[in-house]
């Protein structure tokens, strides 16, 4: 090989190795620089919904200090004096009388670290414009709050109302300072105002008047004709109506007065309304107690249910939660009991027990 010929060779040597070297300099150079790419556009993407998030925390937290502006106390103890206080001024205000008041203390639903729901059952006697006019003065009370379980049922062989209705407020759980209490300053609630009279269709419907049968016209005497005889055909006796379905009897309302408690049973295909009381016979049991702890429902355990009844249908206890029919009771185990009635001895096996009648009789 002469001279030029190694020269030529060397500088094609030079050049492959230059160019070998360039694609493997590039080729790593652009693979970082596109993945410097992806982690920009990720991180930018990243950043934008972590923006999102914090305007969307900061938006809660404004709604929060203006919700727990409406409450009436950060602390458990002082709001429930307040809730007191305020539903006692609102029923003299509507001309009620404080003796026939009773404000049963519940609780609600409770989110820990967010919020958790106090409020008061109330049951309150009266004439129906008052009790109407208190309804109204509760639904434009300026606390934050709602009511639930409004039952109105008349007192027999008076003139007065018996109410019942659940006042349910919160308080907020925060670890800032916020005031609370301070409403804006604003002119009382008047009770001729065009939105109170909205109100007195309540009263307007006479709903507690006895029924009364519409007399019909005597039908024009006919003129009287000769009717030949004839043999009278024999009489089909009328059947027996068959017993009504427990799925007719609704449990409406489970109030308390003075320590008596009450279970008022409607009728769905008649509307009439019986009131119950521990003791007596209910859905082919008895009747043991009134229970006032939220629990559970069966079909959304989402959601809470105030109070049931207890019956007795021995040797278990059934549960019919208000607002259920009858045919929806349910069976208790012995850890779902309240403690009054699991401290009570068990029944020895073997003993007889007589079973009372349904009262849907």
């Amino acid at each position: 090989m002469s001279k030029r010929e190694k020269i030529l060779a060397a500088i094609i040597g030079a050049l492959l190795v230059a160019g070998i070297g360039y694609a493997g300099v590039r080729k790593l150079l652009v693979e970082k620089g596109r993945g410097y790419d992806r982690d920009h556009s990720r991180l930018k993407k990243d950043l934008a919904k972590l923006k999102q998030e914090n305007e969307k925390v900061e938006s809660a937290a404004r709604s929060i200090k203006g919700w727990a502006r409406l409450t009436y106390d950060t602390d458990e103890l002082r709001a429930s004096a307040k809730i007191g206080a305020s539903l006692v001024a609102l029923v003299e205000r509507a001309g009620l009388s404080p003796e026939k008041l009773s404000l049963q203390p519940v609780r609600g639903a409770r989110v820990r670290g967010a919020y958790k729901e106090i409020g008061r059952t109330i049951r309150v006697r009266g004439g129906l414009k008052n009790v109407v006019d208190f309804l109204y003065l509760l639904e434009q009370e300026s606390h934050l709050h709602r009511l639930d379980n409004i039952s109105i049922t008349p007192v027999p062989k008076t003139k007065e109302i018996d109410l019942q209705v659940r006042y349910i407020t919160m308080i907020v759980d925060t670890k800032q300072a916020l005031e609370t209490d301070k409403l804006p300053t604003t002119a009382p609630t008047d009770l001729g105002s065009d939105q109170r009279k909205l109100f007195d269709t309540i009263a307007s419907r006479d709903l507690f008047r006895p029924y009364i049968q519409r007399r019909e016209a005597p039908a024009p005497p006919t003129p009287v004709a000769r009717v030949r005889r004839t043999r009278t055909p024999a009489v089909t006796p009328t059947p027996r109506p068959a017993p009504p379905s427990p799925g007719r009897f609704r449990v409406v309302g489970l109030p308390e007065w003075r320590g008596k408690h009450d279970v008022l049973v409607s009728d769905t295909s008649t509307g009439q309304l019986r009131a119950y009381h521990p003791g007596d016979t209910l859905g082919g049991g008895v009747i043991v107690m009134v229970d006032y702890r939220p629990l559970p429902l069966l079909k959304n355990p989402q959601m809470l249910s105030p109070s049931r009844v207890i019956l007795k249908m021995d040797p278990d206890y059934w549960a019919v939660e208000l607002g259920q029919n009858l045919t929806q009771k349910r069976a208790l185990r012995r850890e779902q009991l309240p403690e009054t009635i699991r401290s009570l001895p068990k029944p020895v096996p073997g003993d007889k027990v007589k079973k009372n009648a349904p009262a849907e009789r």
